[in-house]
């Protein structure tokens, strides 16, 4: 079913994530396509591939809509400038947790703004220091049956 490895919307990815992962994808076609023929086609097939993953309809829609060809193109070519150095020292601390529906309601501003607050007290930090709140799927027995699948085929091959 995921031969393109696309997300399938019943993943545990954040509404956040999953838009800005297909607009991406978008703005990616916008760069390789030098024609908006082209650009329509892959749009097409990229489309039909998430709903096929179980994208609502009405939801790709309005994705789509915040991408035009036409508006993207002539920045989608340009070359990026290099970063300075202060955005080059900048660091990024990422929070790994276990992805539960609650997080969705979690307003992470305060817990990133404590975090900076006591790593600059303590001296481990700077204010220029980011926060990124990364999710793993949480383990389900299916995942354990498969490792328990994969060992005993690997004692078997040995």
């Amino acid at each position: 079913m995921n031969s393109y490895l696309y997300i399938p919307w019943s993943s545990c990815h954040s509404d956040a994530s999953k838009r800005s992962w297909v607009k991406g994808e978008l703005i990616r076609y916008v760069r390789i396509s030098s024609r908006e023929e082209d650009f329509s086609k892959i749009t097409s097939l990229f489309v039909k591939r998430l709903r096929a993953r179980g994208y609502p309809g009405r939801w790709l829609r309005s994705v789509l809509s915040e991408v035009s060809y036409v508006e993207q193109r002539p920045k989608a070519l340009l070359a990026r400038l290099p970063l300075s150095e202060e955005e080059r020292a900048r660091r990024l601390f990422v929070l790994k947790l276990t992805y539960n529906p609650l997080w969705d309601a979690v307003d992470f501003g305060p817990i990133w703004r404590t975090l900076r607050d006591a790593f600059e007290e303590t001296g481990l930090g700077k204010v220029s220091d980011r926060y990124l709140a990364s999710f793993k799927k949480p383990e389900c027995i299916g995942d354990r049956l498969n490792k328990i699948n994969r060992e005993t085929i690997a004692a078997f091959q040995t």
